[in-house]
């Protein structure tokens, strides 16, 4: 399938090889009988899907072979119940082998241009002829799934009967049938039965003719068959002889018997089954139905043989008949037959009207990497060098298996008997085995990130009328899931791949760990050790390394490719970041590579491989370099070489592999002249590093340019030495200005002028035509017009000197970082100019250069390490105007200045006091604003004693706010407000004057806002808010490419009464919204139309705003919800509005009555509460002032205030209070009240509670009775007003609930996640720590079902889902212990922890409820979550946690510290690519960064009805070891309870509120944690356990003496045994602790690292009883004896043995013998204290372990640590390296196969299936064994053993690709030997001369060879096996070009 005329070309392709078909039918017996069964076959090989895009195509799908059994029965089952024949009963089996799907890039392209292109012709069609789209239309109506095909007639038809049966087997009906010689099924009404043998089982069949359900199973007690062995009374048994019995039905989908119920019989009891009944409003599901049931005799669950099985365990209760009587059964099934009734019942509606089988013997799916839909620039990290493209272009990165999936679903349709309701029913059930492999790209082998599991489930979904019910179990085996740096880096390159798909002008994915970039001059070889692996990597060039193999050494080595015969320098590694030398000789010569390795991320590294010789620029034109190199070649004679190479501007070229002795002149020349420069000597003085020199170089127009030539030497007289040549300009220069500046250079000595224009804005130019030697004079010319400067400034090159002697320190590191710049990104952390941007962090610690002069020339180095001087042009300040005004600046009456809005110009330098001033056109003056003062010395005092308080001071970094009031009249003011800040930057003050508020339109629509000053209430509390008369701005919507387009608010408008001048308190801001299109904004527009006056307040930061607009057509709401929040930063007020997400109160007004909505607040209000006015029959927004005045805060809970209501005034008449606005105009007609005057309007209604969920009835005065609803949703409150009659609406609106109900049930026995380390230890992944949770359950159910007894559910929610999580155990452990000298195993576990068997399918909790409960009650771990209705936020949350036990040691803690950054993946560190944050554009100002991140945070606020903790009770033990040994053991923390609610905070406050409350109950327990310390013998343990004993010594005989006498006794012995348990652990562990923490400590004072290690290590150890303790205590106190005394002569020998051996001088080994003498002291009296406090404390512990009182926890699994060299290859890995030397051909398939030899051996191997070739690769050696020419072998599965496939070679021919030591493969022994023998007798008759041997003629045999066959035979799975055998097919006929390719 191919569409027309695109580009692309996408395609499909589907294609199968063979396919076969085959229907029967079977009627009744009679001629007329109608069909009884139809079942069709068919049976497809090898399906193939391919996509296509352009000219390539990729696999999709296959190839796959199935096969699909359709049957058709007519029969009643629920989907046509009636005795009439119906729709058929339809069974579908498929059935398949490996089924294998390829996913990548390029699939996903070509599908999604497919989708769109049909997509389109279909619109055409429709859009061509309308009568075919409204049938397609309808047609789709019909195609729906039928939920009952007879529902027309269905009111007539009575509902089907269920037919009853009771006691079938024994009435007669049935016919028996005893133990036939073949094992047949019963036909109908026939029973079947089997004695029992020795393979199986006795048992009873029966059948009947329709599927039927049992009812009730009850067998009386059967005689055993006991006679035959005296041995056995049946009388002495009694009941404990038993024969176990289970009942199983055939499943027709699984074709096999399932086990339904198990049961025992015996000989003296009943035995009665328990069965679903069968009423009618039974769920389908749940009950069974078939036509065929068994009972199986002596059921063993295993299967197994039971004879032998437990014959010893005697005659048990339970315990299987058969291991009493080997001999004979005890019960034959006929006499079962007697004693068993069995009722049963023919529902056709319990009937499955479908059923589908899916078995499949392997799914897999590939996910690939498509490098050509990637980007291709290359990488900026990895400047200046390109990517040489050698990568695979496909790249398999994921393969997800699941072996064997099985899906079973039934169907059910039909009425359910007396209701004749549509009702649907769908189960399913699956089964399969998860694995996941990923690739891991250093050694491209295949990594497991999950171990294989098993997942199992069943789901069914319910549709009844209009209600969805929605059900599903799933079990998982344990899951085992390991992280490590090497799968964290291929997720994070997986993921960067599907972000940057399609998108060209991406960076190319760096996927490899090693990154090897070629920066030298020669083109160079490289490869792995002992492989025989070579790269070619072209000069300036980089290439993603991956390991060649895995088994062999991973050393890198190296050749020039130039050099001839491949000279390999010696091995090195790549894994360690540093610098290494390699040189190779050849003739004579010596080649020198430094190879750099750098760290680029947690795993990645850049390997630089250069050369001694640098060459780099820095000028602005591009120059040429001749370089001339001599060497003495092997003859002695002297050889002199020339290189010319172009050097660019600003870069830097690839290093000479020369040495300094080679290279000792070059010259340089202008890019397209014919003359060089004179020669450049690189020879270095002795004393300095570098050294410089001008060099002229002669220019096409004649003159010289000059240029520095800096030689510096890097790593000097090392190894490593490299010397750099440096090109710089002479004088560089740099200007501050606004605008460009004439820079005239005079050279007064030859008395020649030149002038050159220089960019301003901070651009550096070079200066042109300067020469050496000579002094410039510069001056400075602003523009054409005016004059030029006075003063002129002298520059020259030795005025370089004088600074570099000044500032000579520090220079050494400086020159380093001259190379940095050439290489990886190029860093302008700079602001551009005018350098200021709102995110600066810095101090302000720069110095103001000058405020007194206006300008200021300064001169410094320009790079440190380089000659070249800088001359900067910087002025004292400038002056930005970021307003929306043009402004003017005054001193005193002067007009200094005029500055356009978005202008920067340079000040002059002022005086006194400045002032800014606004013309304003409608009073036609300028009005100004404060005075603005400049404070420069920061000694002098801020407040000048009697200077007047209208002029503000402005420090150099700070700001201030003026306002300028425009107009007189004092009702018709408006303000501006500013802000003016000042900051230093290089040296030069600059001053901004920007709005003070800036607004922000996140919403999609268009807003209209008033902005207004006012000192008073814009409203009283009883009258809706009037509208003022002033100016309307408008607000453009956010756009989808900008999100943010900031506008500021130039003017407000000044509300005040005439005659008022206040001036405190300072007027406060507001702002009024609309959505309306607002055509006049006069008052006449009404004030509905305006939402209510926001307060803009710095505590105020979220404020909901309801703004009117027009009606919503969905929910009818004639207002927006949206946000309004409030930043400060740097004193501009930043306000932006977005939709809320959930806004708090909604109302409903549906009366016919305008109202007024007032909130009772509780406490006095921080700013004025504004009425709502609720228009008649409206919906609308409302925000209570609760809510926004209390966000962030996490109170405890409180309750929302109550509400007011009252009639609103009609408002035609004029209301009596001018200044009171007109109110409503919407009214409800009729209403008698006169509001002319304001005395007689209505009172307030009582008022209401809206805490409470419900209906409630209030009184309106005016109005009558209300009915007022509220319901509670997420957290949004709905309140309806309606009157009287309309209260069922409003009811019924309340009382909807959802139509779509969920359950599901999630069992996890175990889920265990390691955490591994894959870069410390190279040769493979090391396990640090592992998190275990057992015996997970998560439990997902309607609220109002299941109220889980955690107080999670309130009323009034509606219908909300509860989620619960319940953990039984959870446990990290420090899987490092046994390795390294750590104290604990355990990090965090349960405090009494016990030890069950894991769940499996069968037995878990949730077989029945009271399992179910007694699992929750026992969880160490439980969470609870309410959902709200729509399932998307949580509305409340309950977290309890049983006591626990947490052990630190601060080793541990740093050392995963140390490990943490290298897990954290680059795309998490990278900076998002956001746009510059101090460009403007657009004319509006940009948001600082601190603002952006607060956004969202507000917006959408964390919003919980609840969140409640329970009280959590630790047993911490800390070990600080790292300056002193500190530890406290098993100190008691407990938390109380954190309930908190309705929360609606920031995820900021609640985290600050949680640890506020868990920090202050950590240091109530403070005195617990220090009376716990060992060193102090830890009193508060010993307390605890005293009191412990104590208070079972009272209690148990207490509790004992309620119960009885005996249990009073037994109370007493338990209470004492108790009490001296208590005390004597208490005293040990005191005296065990103390001890221990003193032995550590000493061992740290003796001073001796070997001591100590040894001592940590035996401490390790922990005795087992009193004598081990004892012994183990006196050894080592003997040892520390013998240490101390033979300490003082070791300690002074060590030091100076360490002193020769790093070459130190005299002095200093003199020092350390002096010191080792101090150290030897020390000893002498720390290592015997030691030595005696360990023999205590390994005593003490003896006695504990010995009694069993000292338990530490112990991991749950050993750390079990992968070595890599095990690793499996992955497809890349033959792709890429393997058959890298036939040019990388497609490699259709890897087959992992065990490799039979001749002799019978078998070792690993794999196939690999190219178009040509199959190749054979040995696993263990890592290589190719063997090549076979697709066209000679033939390959096929063995038929008789499909896990074995040969591959036969036909004809012998030895070619000449294959090498020639592989020639041994082709002969048999037989041959090879009489070969040998051949030769050996023929060489007798030969003259041993070379030549004859080469002439002797071959003897052949007359007859023709017959072709020999050779066989060789792999083991290989069979589904992949098969596969295999189809794609080899494939692939061979296309070579031999059959069929269709």
């Amino acid at each position: 399938m191919e569409t027309e005329s695109h580009p692309a070309r996408p395609s499909l392709t589907w294609s199968v090889s063979d396919m076969k078909g085959t229907m029967n039918m079977k009627t009744g017996p009679k001629l007329d009988d109608p069909v009884q069964s139809v079942s069709v076959l068919l049976e497809l090989q090898d399906i193939l899907v391919r996509t296509g895009l352009k000219d390539r195509s990729r696999l999709l799908l296959g190839p796959f072979s199935c096969s699909a059994a359709l049957e058709a029965r007519w029969c009643r089952h629920s989907s046509s119940p009636g005795p009439e024949t119906g729709i058929p009963k339809l069974l579908l089996d498929l059935k398949g082998g490996l089924l294998q799907v390829f996913w990548g890039q390029e699939h996903v392209n070509c599908l999604r241009l497919v989708y769109e292109h049909l997509q389109a012709s279909l619109q055409r069609n429709q859009g061509t002829g309308t009568g075919t789209g409204s049938g397609t239309g309808s047609g789709t109506e019909e195609d729906k799934p039928p939920f009952d095909p007879q529902s027309p007639p269905s009111t007539e038809i009575p509902p089907p009967k269920t037919e009853h049966s009771s006691d079938d087997l024994r009435t007669g009906l049935f016919q028996y049938i005893q133990d036939s010689a073949y094992q047949k099924l019963p036909g109908p009404y026939e029973v079947v039965f089997y004695n029992e043998t020795d393979d199986s089982p006795g048992v009873m069949l029966w059948r009947y003719p329709e599927s039927r359900v049992l009812t009730f199973v009850r067998i009386t007690p059967v005689p055993f068959n006991t006679t035959e062995d005296p041995e056995i009374s049946t009388a002495d048994l009694g009941d404990r002889l038993k024969v176990p019995c289970s009942l199983e039905y055939w499943d027709e989908l699984q074709h096999a018997f399932v086990p339904y119920r198990e049961f025992s019989l015996s000989e003296s009891s009943a035995c009665e089954l328990t069965l679903p009944s069968l009423t009618l409003t039974n769920e389908q599901k749940d009950l069974v139905t078939s036509d065929l049931w068994r009972i199986v005799l002596n059921s063993n669950p295993d299967g197994g043989d039971e004879q032998s099985s437990d014959s010893e365990s005697g005659s048990q209760q339970g315990s299987s008949g058969s291991q009493l009587l080997p001999c004979d059964q005890l019960v034959s099934p006929t006499a079962l037959a007697a004693c068993t009734r069995v009722d049963s019942c023919f529902a056709p509606w319990s009937v499955p009207s479908l059923g589908v089988s899916l078995t499949l013997a392997q799914i897999q799916l590939h996910l690939y990497h498509h490098l050509e839909q990637l980007g291709t620039v290359p990488s900026r990290r990895l400047r200046p060098f390109l990517p040489d493209r050698k990568l695979p272009q496909e790249q398999e990165y994921l393969v997800i298996g699941a072996q064997e999936p099985r899906v079973f679903l039934r169907q059910w349709s039909g009425g359910t008997g007396t209701v004749s309701l549509t009702r649907l029913c769908q189960e399913g059930q699956f089964s399969t085995e998860l694995d996941c492999r990923l690739l891991e790209y250093r050694n491209l082998t295949w990594l497991r990130l999950l171990q294989p599991f098993v997942l199992q489930g069943q789901a069914a979904v319910t549709r009844c009328s209009n209600i969805t019910l929605l059900d599903g179990n799933i079990f998982m085996d344990p899951v085992f899931l390991n992280i490590s740096q090497n799968t964290v880096h291929s997720l994070d390159t997986a993921l960067q791949s599907w972000q940057q798909n399609g998108d060209e002008g991406a960076e190319e994915l760096m996927v490899s760990h090693h990154v090897v970039c070629n920066d030298t001059q020669e083109p160079l070889r490289f490869g792995q050790v002992d492989t025989e692996e070579n790269v070619l990597l072209p000069s300036s060039h980089s290439h993603q390394y991956s390991w060649r193999s895995h088994k062999s050494p991973q050393l890198l080595h190296i050749c020039i490719e130039g050099w001839g015969n491949w000279r390999w320098s010696e091995a090195f590694s790549v894994d360690n970041v540093g610098t290494l030398l390699r040189t190779i000789q050849y003739k004579g010569r010596t080649a020198s590579l430094i190879i750099k390795v750098l760290q680029l991320n947690g795993v990645q590294k850049q390997v630089i491989i250069c050369g001694r010789q640098v060459m780099c620029s820095y000028l602005s034109q591009d120059i040429d370099l001749r370089v001339v190199q001599h060497y003495v070649n092997p003859e002695g004679q002297t050889v002199v070489k020339e290189h010319v190479d172009s050097l660019e501007a600003g870069r830097k070229l690839p290093s000479y592999v020369l040495e300094d002795s080679e290279l000792t002149e070059l010259c340089v020349r202008a890019r397209g002249d014919e003359d060089w420069s004179r020669d450049v000597r690189l020879e270095r003085k002795e004393k300095e590093r570098g050294c410089s020199s001008v060099v002229q170089v002669p220019c096409s127009s004649g003159s010289l340019l000059y240029v520095w030539c800096t030689l510096i030497t890097m790593e000097t007289d090392s190894h490593m030495q490299q010397r750099v040549v440096v090109f710089s300009p002479l004088f560089m220069m740099r200007s501050h200005l606004p605008d460009p500046v004439i820079i005239h250079t005079e050279k007064r000595s030859l008395g020649l002028r030149e002038s050159q224009l220089i960019q301003g804005q901070g651009h550096q130019e070079e200066l042109l035509n300067t020469e050496n030697d000579l002094t410039h004079h510069l001056t400075f010319q602003a523009s054409e017009d005016e004059g030029a400067s006075h003063c002129a400034v002298p520059i020259s090159t030795a005025v370089i000197k004088q600074i570099v002697n000044r500032n000579q320190a520090g220079l050494e590191d400086r020159q380093e970082h001259i190379l940095a710049d050439f290489y990886g990104l190029k860093n302008n952390s700079q602001p551009p100019w005018p350098y200021v941007s709102k995110d600066t962090d810095r101090p302000g610690s720069e110095v103001l250069a000058q405020w007194d002069s206006p300008m200021q020339v300064k001169l410094s180095v320009w790079r440190p390490g380089l000659n070249t001087l800088l001359v900067e042009l910087i002025p004292w300040a400038l002056l930005t105007n970021h307003s929306t005004w043009d402004l003017w600046l005054f001193e005193g009456e002067t007009i200094v200045l005029q500055i356009p809005a978005g202008k920067t110009l340079v000040p002059p330098n002022f005086k006194e006091a400045f002032q800014l001033g606004i013309y304003w056109s409608n009073t036609n003056t300028v009005h100004k604003s404060t005075a603005l003062k400049l404070v420069h010395d920061l000694t002098s005092p801020r407040w000048k004693e009697g200077a007047s308080p209208e002029v503000l001071t402005l420090d150099e970094e700070g700001y201030v706010e003026a306002e300028i009031r425009l107009g007189r009249s004092p009702g018709r003011q408006k303000v501006c407000q500013f802000c003016v800040s000042s900051v230093v930057r290089h040296g030069i003050q600059i001053i901004q004057i920007e709005d003070r508020t800036i607004l922000v339109n996140n919403t999609p629509y268009f807003l209209s806002y008033r902005a207004l000053l006012s000192d008073q209430a814009l409203g009283t509390t009883d009258q809706a808010c009037p509208l003022p008369d002033t100016a309307v701005f408008s607000l453009a919507p956010a756009g989808q490419k900008s999100p943010f387009r900031p506008v500021s608010v130039a003017c407000w408008d000044l509300l005040r009464k005439d005659g008022e001048v206040p001036q405190f308190p300072l007027p406060t801001r507001h702002m009024m919204f609309s959505c309306l299109p607002t055509t006049d904004p006069g008052p006449v527009a009404g004030s509905e139309s305006w939402s209510l006056p926001a307060p803009i307040r710095p505590d105020f930061s979220r404020q909901s705003v309801a703004v009117p607009g027009e009606i919503c057509s969905s929910s009818g709401l004639s207002t927006r919800a949206l946000v309004m929040t409030y930043h400060e930063h740097l004193g501009i007020t930043y306000l932006t509005l977005s939709e809320d997400p959930c806004p708090h109160m909604v109302i409903h007004n549906q009366t016919p009555l305008s109202m007024l909505l007032r909130e009772n607040v509780k406490e006095p209000p921080r700013t004025e509460v504004y009425c709502r006015p609720l228009p008649a029959n409206s919906s609308l927004h409302h925000g209570l002032y609760h809510h926004f005045s209390s966000f962030p805060d996490c109170r405890q809970r409180e309750a929302l205030p109550t509400v007011l209501l009252k009639t609103s005034p009609n408002p035609n008449v004029a209301p009596a209070n001018p200044n009171v606005a007109p109110a409503n105009p919407n009214v409800a007609p009729g209403s008698s009240l006169q509001p002319g005057d304001l005395r007689t309007s209505p009172e307030w209604s009582d008022p209401l509670d809206i805490n409470c969920p419900g209906t409630q009835v209030v009184f309106l005065p005016g109005f009558g009775c209300l009915y007022v609803d509220v319901v509670h949703q997420g957290g949004t409150v709905i309140l309806t007003l309606a009157p009287e009659g309309s209260v069922d609406s409003v009811m019924r609106l309340h009382n909807r609930t959802s139509n779509r109900k969920l359950a599901f049930r999630v069992l996890l026995s175990e889920a265990s996640v390691s955490l591994s380390d894959d870069i410390t230890s190279r040769s493979g992944s090391v396990e640090l720590l592992r998190l275990t949770v057992s015996k997970l359950l998560l439990n997902l159910c309607p609220a109002r079902l299941g109220d889980s007894g955690m107080g999670l559910v309130t009323a009034g929610m509606g219908e909300a889902c509860l989620v619960e999580v319940h953990c039984a155990n959870l446990q990290v452990d420090n899987q490092l212990y046994n390795r390294a000298s750590f104290h604990f195993p355990v990090l965090l576990c349960q405090e009494q922890s016990v030890e069950l068997p894991l769940w499996t399918s069968d037995a878990n909790p949730t077989t029945s409820l009271q399992a179910l409960e007694e699992f929750k009650a026992s969880c160490f771990l439980q969470l609870g979550l309410t959902l709200d209705r729509e399932g998307y936020s949580v509305d409340q949350l309950t977290f309890h946690i049983k006591p626990a036990r947490l052990y630190l040691e601060d080793t541990f803690v740093y050392y995963v510290k140390t490990l943490f950054h290298t897990y954290i993946p680059d795309s998490a560190l990278a900076p998002s690519p956001g746009p510059n944050p101090s460009e403007y554009y657009g004319g509006g100002p940009l948001l600082p960064v601190t603002v952006l991140q607060s956004i969202p945070a507000l917006v959408r606020p964390l919003r919980l009805q609840r969140l409640v903790i329970q009280p959590v009770n630790v047993l911490v033990s800390i070990h600080a070891s790292l300056k002193l040994y500190i530890a406290s053991d098993h100190t008691p923390l407990s938390f109380s309870l954190f309930d908190r609610g309705p929360i609606c905070t920031t995820a900021r406050q609640l985290i600050h509120a949680l640890t506020m409350h868990y920090a202050a109950g950590a240091l109530f327990r403070a005195g617990w944690v220090v009376g716990s310390l060992d060193l102090l013998g830890s009193p508060a343990s010993l307390v605890r356990s005293i009191g412990n004993g104590v208070a079972d010594f009272f209690r148990l005989p207490y509790e004992g003496l309620t119960r009885g006498p005996g249990a009073f006794v037994s109370g007493v012995s338990r209470g004492t045994t108790s009490f001296v348990k208590h005390i004597s652990k208490g005293t040990l562990t005191s005296i065990t602790n103390l001890a221990t923490s003193l032995a550590r400590n000493m061992d740290r004072l003796s001073l001796d690292e070997e001591h100590y290690t040894r001592q940590e290590e035996w401490r390790r150890q922990l005795p087992e009883s009193l004598g081990d303790g004892l012994r183990q205590g006196l050894s080592r106190l003997g040892i520390s004896l013998l240490g101390a005394i033979a300490g003082i002569v070791d300690q002074p020998m060590q030091n100076f043995q360490r002193g020769s051996e790093m070459q130190s001088s005299a002095g200093s080994k003199a020092k350390g013998v002096i010191s080792g003498v101090g150290k030897g002291i020390v000893g002498v009296f720390t290592k015997p204290i030691g030595g005696a406090a360990e023999l205590v404390s390994q005593t003490g512990y003896g006695i504990l372990h010995g009694a069993g009182l000292w338990q530490l926890p112990k991991q749950l699994y050993l750390p079990a640590d992968q070595k890599s060299a095990l690793a499996p290859n992955s497809h890349v890995k033959y792709v890429w390296k393997m058959l890298q030397s036939l040019g990388r051909p497609e490699v259709h398939m890897s087959l992992e196969v065990v490799i039979v030899s001749g002799s019978g051996q078998e070792h690993a191997g794999c196939l690999l299936l190219t178009g040509e070739v199959v190749f054979v690769v040995s696993l263990s050696e890592d290589t190719q064994q063997q090549a076979f020419p697709i066209t000679e072998v033939v390959c096929q599965q063995d038929p008789h053993h499909l896990g074995a496939l040969t591959l036969t070679l036909q004809q012998q021919r030895l070619t000449n690709d294959v090498e020639s030591d592989s020639g041994r493969e082709w002969l048999s022994e037989q041959q090879y030997s009489r070969l040998v023998d051949y030769v050996t007798r023929a060489s007798a008759f030969l003259s041993p001369s070379a030549s004859s041997l080469q002439q002797a003629p071959p003897i052949t045999p007359a007859e023709p060879q017959p072709a020999v066959t050779k066989t060789y035979r792999y083991l290989v799975n069979p589904a992949h096996g098969a596969v295999f055998v189809s794609k080899f097919t494939m692939v061979k006929n296309k070579a031999l070009r059959i069929g269709f390719h």
